[in-house]
């Protein structure tokens, strides 16, 4: 072996003291497909690269009865048949068959990783669901969901047609940028009525907020009847006390839990055609509890999210709440927009124009409007950057 590094190492030198290959391979007996294995080794991992890799197994394979190795296949032909309404919506990976296991109290428990390992040596992986790209934060002003009902995020989907019926219906959904809870509602129009049940209803089911992100759609900010105007949908958050935040126009990508979440869910939903309604919203009710009660989340130890919201002290509505979504004033709060400054320097607001600068030109800004001191704060990498006084329209 001494001899054999010995050789790799002047090799190596030579060649990187200029020497041909030919020259090299002479003057140590060797062909030149050793020498190129060597080099490839050495440009790749340096020095270290020149020793002989170890030839024993790079990880211990955990073992296991074929009984329980029988088990874990079963369980996942089950699973991903989707034969039943209560595992039509049920995943069907590793952690969900290691509950299934656990559940049924077998011994010793697999791992997840050999668990992984078996249903590969089956032929029964499938490729990951491909969902939106991770977004680079550098430079956005992300809010921050470290716990739950610390962000919610809103949207919907649609138009949706029932068999044989032109009527329009969308389906609200919220969902917990952290811990994955889910409500949703089956409505018959984006009207800001609608909307503002919605939210009601979410708040009571989920409990309230600290933060609640929305896109620009009309049905939520309400905008460009007037500048200076805040629409229900914002009072009614500043009412119950939740900071509502918009993201950039054009960027639901901005919204990615709950974008992701309409990805994975609409052809498991659609696979059926649904002729009434009451019929869609009782598949909507399964799926929103396949979701929170038998999902099991890494991000929560391995827990699904009624286990991990189990004995916390969520803020929550009244039982008998009841507001008057028609004639809400502005409360005091903030409400967060985050935009995109132009090539000019240039954001809008509510329907004006503001200048902060072409130096900024194409960066994301956070602005805060405060209903209280009525000012407009920019900010950038989260130090004031201009300030403007900001009178409301209040009617």
């Amino acid at each position: 072996m001494n001899n054999e590094l010995t050789d790799r190492q002047f090799a190596i030198q030579w060649r990187l003291a200029g020497e041909s290959v030919e020259a090299i391979c002479q003057r140590l007996k060797r062909s030149e497909m050793w020498f190129h294995k060597w080099w490839r080794r050495y440009v790749a991992d340096g020095p270290d690269g020149l020793f002989d890799l170890s030839r024993a197994p790079q990880a211990v394979i955990d073992r296991i009865s074929p009984q329980i190795e029988r088990t874990i296949v079963s369980i996942r032909r089950r699973l991903e048949a989707h034969a039943t309404p209560d595992t039509r919506y049920q995943r069907i990976g590793a952690p969900t068959i290691q509950a299934e296991l656990k559940a049924l109290q077998a011994t010793p428990l697999p791992g997840l990783r050999t668990i992984e390992r078996v249903l590969h040596q089956h032929g029964l992986t499938s490729p990951r669901m491909r969902l939106a790209s991770p977004i680079n934060p550098n430079g956005y002003p992300a809010p921050i969901a470290d716990d739950s009902n610390g962000l919610h995020q809103i949207d919907l989907v649609g138009p949706v047609y029932l068999k044989g019926q032109r009527q329009r219906w969308y389906i609200y959904v919220c969902k917990d940028a952290f811990d994955g809870a889910v409500y949703l509602k089956l409505a018959r129009s984006r009207r800001m009525d609608e909307v503002l049940a919605f939210l009601l209803e979410a708040w009571h089911y989920l409990g309230l907020p600290a933060q609640v992100q929305f896109d620009n759609a009309r049905e939520f900010c309400g905008w460009g009847k007037s500048a200076r105007y805040l629409s229900r949908v914002i009072r009614l958050c500043l009412c119950l006390r939740v900071t509502p935040i918009f993201i950039p126009q054009r960027r639901p990508q901005r919204n990615g839990a709950v974008e992701n979440f309409n990805g994975w869910f609409q052809p498991l939903l659609f696979r059926r055609r649904f002729k009434y309604p009451a019929v869609l919203r009782r598949e909507l009710a399964r799926l929103m509890i396949t979701v929170n009660e038998q999902h099991i989340q890494s991000r929560l130890a391995q827990r699904t999210v009624a286990q991990y919201r189990r004995g916390k002290r969520l803020r929550r509505l009244p039982v008998k709440f009841h507001l008057d979504t028609n004639h809400l004033p502005i409360s005091e709060g903030r409400v967060i927009l985050i935009r995109q400054v132009s090539r000019r320097g240039k954001i809008t607001l509510l329907g004006q124009t503001f200048k902060v600068g072409p130096s900024h030109k194409f960066n994301y800004v956070k602005l805060v409007l405060d209903t209280r001191r009525q000012r407009l704060t920019v900010y950038v990498v989260g130090k004031v950057l201009k300030r403007w006084p900001y009178k409301l329209n209040r009617k």
